[in-house]
């Protein structure tokens, strides 16, 4: 069999299906260093006289693992088809795993107010209860659609952090107390979600509950509806009529007569039925190309972005600053900023709390860890989900650098530091 009739074998195993995961993209966010590490760790046979693109490594990879497949009985009776296998040792593998990250919604609001705009673009109104956890149904939203009936429908949210075990088990809990407060119940999460639980059993239980099911995809812009609710038989109009009594009086988001608000697309007819969906997608190398062009974008927050300052929390000094391409900030700015940080961080009441002071007409947003601080200088104030992109940088940061950190404490280096990796996960996970 050819190279090509393997790729196309391959490629014909979902076909007809929709995947959750796409493993190209999985393999376009990866830096070519760690692409060439891994086929040297697995010994995959790869051409030496070509310069190959990241795809064209995907090709051999899926090649390699094809034929290991065909050879091993034991690898055929562990996995239902290749792609499977293949999905296994990337997203296993130390370097490239981290990147299935990148399927994931950083700011748990950024994933509410996506699925707000799709509420929305569908006449639905929607209302933010994620604020009152007091409430014995810790719904993140709830939708009303008056006409011509009232109806209503109890939302709960998950980004792939959130979804444990444990967690997940609280979830299913709270949806089956939540179809008392309203006629339908729905579960959104993304990708890692799925990845976290476990598609099969996810559709299982969502089906067993009666639940609307959706599945975000922040990489390919897309509102995945995976399984269809049915109308409650545990709801209580009296017990609906006092929880609406307790929501906002205004919504986040209303329907819209004259645009569509939402940038994600949704396809009624790919939608609620469940054995359309498989975990894993390939796409041809072509196909893959023009998604990938067509979903490039601006980042959300380049506009409003100065720069950021990550510095020692024992010495105050700066281990990593970047500030956006066409600015330059001068030595005596930087002072400032620092100075200014360092006034901020100690009226902290509480470690970690997060707060804003405004200096030289500039707004700081600083957040302390256990060994660095950071100091995010915007041109406006900081969003919540900003604010949560910055949380989840600094939390990053110390993870991946506390040996670097802890040497540069005891010898004040700061070359310890790359800036060539560094930086593009600053633009990343700060979308800036």
């Amino acid at each position: 069999m050819s190279n090509q009739e393997i790729l196309d074998k391959v490629l014909q195993e979902n076909e007809g299906k929709i995947g959750i995961i796409c493993v190209n993209c999985l393999i376009v966010r990866t830096r070519f260093k760690e692409l060439v590490e891994f086929v040297n760790k697995n010994e995959i046979s790869v051409p030496s006289d070509q310069e190959l693109s990241k795809l064209d490594y995907l090709d051999y990879i899926t090649i390699h693992y094809y034929k290991k497949m065909k050879n091993d009985p034991e690898l055929q009776a562990n996995y239902s088809n290749c792609l499977s296998l293949i999905a296994d040792e990337l997203f296993n593998d130390e370097n490239i795993g981290k990147y299935l990250s990148r399927f994931d919604f950083i700011a748990f609001h950024e994933l509410i107010e996506v699925f707000a705009d799709y509420c929305a673009d569908m006449g639905i109104s929607v209302y933010d209860t994620s604020f009152n956890k007091d409430d014995k149904y810790n719904t993140d939203l709830y939708l009303i659609k008056k006409k011509p009936l009232i109806k209503t429908e109890a939302v709960f949210i998950r980004t792939g952090a959130q979804m444990t075990k444990e967690q997940y088990k609280n979830t299913f809990y709270l949806l089956n107390e939540a179809s008392k407060i309203a006629a339908w119940t729905v579960f959104v999460t993304t990708p890692i979600g799925v990845y976290n639980i476990g598609l099969e059993r996810l559709i299982s239980d969502m089906e067993k509950l009666n639940v609307w099911f959706y599945v975000i995809d922040p990489i390919h812009q897309r509102v995945l509806g995976i399984t269809k609710g049915k109308k409650s038989k545990n709801h209580e109009t009296d017990l609906r009529d006092e929880y609406i009594k307790k929501i906002p009086k205004e919504p986040i988001r209303a329907p819209s007569r004259l645009v569509k608000i939402s940038d994600y697309e949704f396809s009624e007819s790919d939608s609620y039925n469940s054995k359309k969906f498989t975990f894993y997608e390939l796409l041809p190398k072509e196909l893959a190309i023009e998604k990938e062009k067509s979903l490039m974008r601006k980042p959300r927050y380049k506009e409003i972005f100065r720069a950021l300052l990550v510095i020692d929390k024992i010495s105050g000094l700066p281990l990593i600053t970047h500030s956006r391409e066409n600015l330059v900030l001068d030595k005596d700015l930087v002072s400032g900023f620092l100075s200014a940080m360092d006034s901020f961080i100690s009226e902290l009441s509480g470690a970690g709390r997060m707060s804003e002071i405004n200096y030289q007409g500039f707004y700081i947003t600083g957040e302390t860890g256990n060994f660095v601080k950071v100091a995010l200088i915007l041109t406006k104030p900081a969003s919540k989900s900003l604010r949560e992109r910055l949380v989840y940088f600094l939390k990053d940061f110390e993870e991946r650098y506390v040996q670097e950190i802890k040497s540069f404490v005891e010898n004040g280096n700061t070359r310890l530091f790359d800036k060539r990796i560094i930086i593009p996960d600053i633009k990343d996970i700060l979308d800036v």
